[in-house]
């Protein structure tokens, strides 16, 4: 049996046991959570650390800790395996619609009976619609949400369709393109900014980017074999109707429950240096990157629609090629962005974003210059498509680009603004094309093409480095380390 004296050193060493323990705890409360905080990253794959400055609330001193913010998967939440299907359906739709215009442009002209410069109000029409949704997308999202935004801008392309469809006057045909514009300038916004917080983003980003590549590569097969056929030219838009009130009820179901509370949960507005809330249009515009990186896209798109425009046209005017299967070079050049964006994806951001970009454009004027100078359709025909695979990565790069250089608030008032830019110019060029082919010839497409490419390097090599891997950093460090080594040679 335990003695009095047992029990009393039993008693005693518990004592100390709960002191130790309480001494502890005391220890832990007061351990800064900057030290503990870093582990949770470790042990939860797909997130990253941001650091925060607080408050220490004894001292009174301000201290950095991390925060963690996770990353959204291509099936996590589960619902977003319905939202990515969605968009790439959506995508195949605006592809479709955009390369449709340049495929049916000489049946379009010989139906109004109206030259080249008045026809290419069709593709000029767009811009003010896309212009349009720029000054609307932020104010769409905070007010509505990324439902509500989705469906308006998939119902305005219903519409146009419906009107299309139907061969209207001129004047209306003109307007239903420009609501057209509207619409996708409104999806641009909205679809690149949600799948911008995703992770392993360079690839779904392409792989997204890719579905416009498919939809355009499809539609001219389709559109020119109906007119061969004898169809009326603007039968080909109950298809693209049809399409989008179906895939209008799966943006619908799939993006149900984002409401605008929601959308402001997860986007909290900015502030000026007064202190007071800034709209977060008026913000974007305000940042360096956004304009630049909308200059980008506006020559990106001149020259994609430009091309994808006035290809078909081009092969049978100056390389006389058979109008039955000149529709099918055009799908050539859709077939290369395709394979670009959505293979090429996988290289860009193992490489890096910025390297790979001016590498893919320098590309792109190679072969621009073998599709204007080789006099055979068979070269032009090589020449175009590999222009489309290295030409189509860089829009999805310079998406990637925009939500990386600016914070996660502004993703959709600045990639709605460069998208809608940049949709101008698939409307102004494809114009000025039109205009200038009128007396000079349709030729002029391709100085014009490898002016805008080239201008759209000069642009690109003055964003800073954003790239993870520092592949551009080291690149120009070896450059610049030979010319110096060579300097001093020669000195010597």
């Amino acid at each position: 049996m335990m003695t009095q004296q047992d029990a009393v050193a039993n008693a005693a060493v518990t004592v100390e046991e709960e002191k130790r323990d309480v001494k502890k705890v005391d220890a832990d409360m007061r351990e800064p959570a900057s030290l503990k905080s870093p582990t949770v990253a470790e042990v939860l794959p797909g997130t990253v650390t941001e650091q925060l400055s607080v408050i220490d609330i004894e001292s009174g001193e301000s201290q950095t800790v991390n925060t963690v913010d996770h990353k959204q998967t291509w099936n996590n939440p589960p619902v977003n395996k319905w939202r990515l299907l969605a968009i790439h359906c959506g995508f195949v739709l605006m592809g479709m619609n955009d390369a449709t215009p340049g495929a049916l442009l000489l049946h379009i002209e010989s139906h109004y009976q109206v030259t080249y410069t008045v026809i290419s109000l069709c593709f000029l029409a767009p811009a003010a619609g896309y212009m349009i949704s720029s000054l609307l997308n932020a104010a769409l999202h905070v007010g509505f949400g990324r439902w509500a935004t989705t469906v308006v801008g998939l119902l305005a392309m219903c519409v146009a369709y419906s009107l299309i469809c139907w061969a209207p006057p001129l004047p209306l045909l003109v307007i239903s393109y420009g609501l057209v514009g509207l619409g996708i300038g409104t999806l641009d916004a909205a679809w690149n900014a949600f799948v911008a917080d995703f992770q392993n983003v360079n690839e779904i980003m392409g792989l997204m980017q890719g579905m416009y590549g498919v939809g355009a590569t499809i539609s001219p097969l389709i559109s020119t074999a109906m007119v061969t056929s004898g169809l009326l030219w603007s039968y080909y838009y109950f298809i693209l109707l049809g399409l989008g009130i179906c895939i209008t009820c799966l943006n619908a179901y799939a993006f149900w429950g984002e409401t605008a509370a929601k959308y402001l949960k997860d986007h909290a507005p900015g502030v000026n240096e007064d202190g007071e809330s800034q709209g977060r249009l008026s913000e974007a515009l305000t940042n360096r990157y956004t304009i630049l990186l909308a200059f980008v896209l506006f020559f990106y798109m001149g020259a994609e629609a430009g091309l994808g425009s006035w290809i078909v046209t081009f092969m049978i005017t100056e390389r006389h090629g058979d109008p039955a299967k000149m529709g099918a070079v055009a799908s050539g050049f859709w077939v290369g962005l395709t394979a670009g964006r959505m293979g090429l994806g996988f290289v860009t951001g193992r490489i890096g974003e910025n390297t790979m970009a001016t590498i893919y454009l320098i590309l792109s004027i190679v072969f621009e210059l073998v599709f204007w100078l080789a006099p055979s359709i068979v070269a032009s025909a090589v020449g175009v498509g590999l222009i489309g695979l290295f030409f189509g990565p860089v829009f999805p790069t310079v998406m990637i680009a925009l939500t990386k250089l600016l914070p996660k608030r502004l993703h959709v008032a600045g990639i709605g603004f460069a998208a809608a830019f940049g949709g101008a110019g698939s409307a102004v060029f494809p114009f000025i094309t039109g205009a200038m082919a009128e007396s000079k010839g349709v030729w002029v497409l391709q100085p014009l093409v490898v002016g805008l490419i080239g201008t759209m390097v000069v642009i690109w090599v003055t964003i800073p480095t954003f790239e993870e891997t520092g592949m551009r950093e080291r690149i120009l460090a070896a450059v610049t380390g030979r010319k110096r080594h060579e300097s001093e040679n020669g000195s010597g």
